[in-house]
């Protein structure tokens, strides 16, 4: 991360130093030249003949996902609507970094764009944990009443203020469901020991403990293996994931727990945004916005063909009835009162009103 930060740091300064060249030569050019080039400065525009390439990096570990090829398509469109003027290349296997890791390369300006999941809300706005919290939303649309509400603006208002992070758009991602090697789970007292890899969110690694499960937190990158030689023996993941990374190989039961329901951010460096002009901005909010929207679009259809195709590879199915998801509800009731100190007061709460 040194050497990022270090190359970000040099950007830096010899942008300076050509700003302060490019001052001098303005000076001596004459007044009306001055004069245009003030007034450029004082509107935040450049003229045609003085629109510059922008290149940028996006990164993200999505890779083979609906909001991957989101984000391809927004790429290339954007490319396409600029005549290559504006260059984003996408990194969809996290070459660039993990999520936690990309929040602090962004305040460095060593990447301008990335795709988060709820990795973001624990690292960089912790008092709204609550919205990662197992079983609470209870629909798409609750989710969509959430995100695209009041709570949803004080999130990106606060990732801003905390990070300079600077939330362009979001679709949804499919459930998160549980897969096992041999067991199928239909109450809490059958996840009872089961040693099952979880992200480092600590809602969801506290409510599987309540479940009597053995949460282990553990890099993506290393489920697999960790599956294939006992060290673990159940993940959670939506199917497209557990699909696209061949976990079918080393697990053979999906259960439809659909614990947890969230959003993909679509993300940039506030400190690279400001340094964009205005038309260049509006040419990726634009793109953002509509290929974001196409994803969302697509979700869910997806998540039903990779139901079929888990079926086809020869995964069983276990499907839970509303009492027995009732039983998981239940589980986990006392994580609001573990998280009262940490999360945002009464947040809990209003989430909870918008699913009727």
């Amino acid at each position: 991360m040194t050497d990022a930060i270090d190359v970000a740091q040099d950007r830096a300064t010899a942008g300076a130093e050509a700003s302060r060249g490019g001052l001098r030569r303005l000076l001596a050019g004459g007044g009306l030249v001055l004069g245009l080039a003030l007034s450029a400065a004082l509107t935040g525009q450049t003229s045609p003949a003085e629109a510059r390439e922008v290149k940028a990096n996006l990164n993200h570990e999505m890779t083979g996902t609906v909001v991957d090829e989101a984000v391809q398509r927004m790429a290339a469109a954007i490319s396409e609507r600029t005549e290559g003027r504006i260059k984003i290349t996408v990194h969809s296997r996290g070459e660039m970094g993990g999520e936690r890791a990309m929040f602090d390369l962004m305040q460095a300006g060593a990447i301008e764009l990335g795709i988060s999941g709820a990795a973001i809300i624990s690292a960089v706005a912790p008092e709204f944990g609550v919205l990662d919290t197992p079983y609470l939303m209870v629909s798409p649309e609750h989710l969509r009443r959430v995100v695209e509400g009041e709570i949803g603006d004080e999130l990106r208002q606060t990732v801003l203020k905390n990070k300079r992070i600077r939330i362009l758009g979001w679709m949804d991602r499919p459930p998160r469901h549980i897969t096992t090697r041999n067991r199928a789970i239909r109450t809490p007292a059958d996840l009872a020991g089961l040693k099952i890899r979880t992200r480092e969110i600590p809602v969801q690694v506290e409510a599987f403990r309540m479940l009597q499960a053995s949460p282990v937190p553990m890099a993506f990158g290393e489920v697999y293996t960790a599956l294939q030689t006992g060290v673990i023996d159940a993940q959670e993941n939506p199917l497209g994931i557990t699909l696209g990374s061949s976990f079918n190989e080393v697990q053979n039961h999906i259960i439809l727990t659909g614990h947890v329901r969230e959003v993909q951010w679509l993300i940039a460096s506030d400190a690279w945004w400001q340094g964009l002009g205005d038309e260049d901005r509006k040419v990726i909010a634009a793109a953002a916005d509509e290929f974001m929207k196409w994803g969302q679009e697509k979700v869910y259809k997806q998540d039903a063909a990779h139901l079929a195709e888990a079926r086809k590879r020869g995964m069983t199915i276990v499907e839970l009835t509303p009492d027995e998801l009732k039983r998981f509800q239940s589980g986990v009731a006392k994580l609001p009162k573990r998280f009262e100190d940490v999360w945002k007061d009464g947040l809990f709460e209003r989430i909870s009103k918008l699913a009727d």
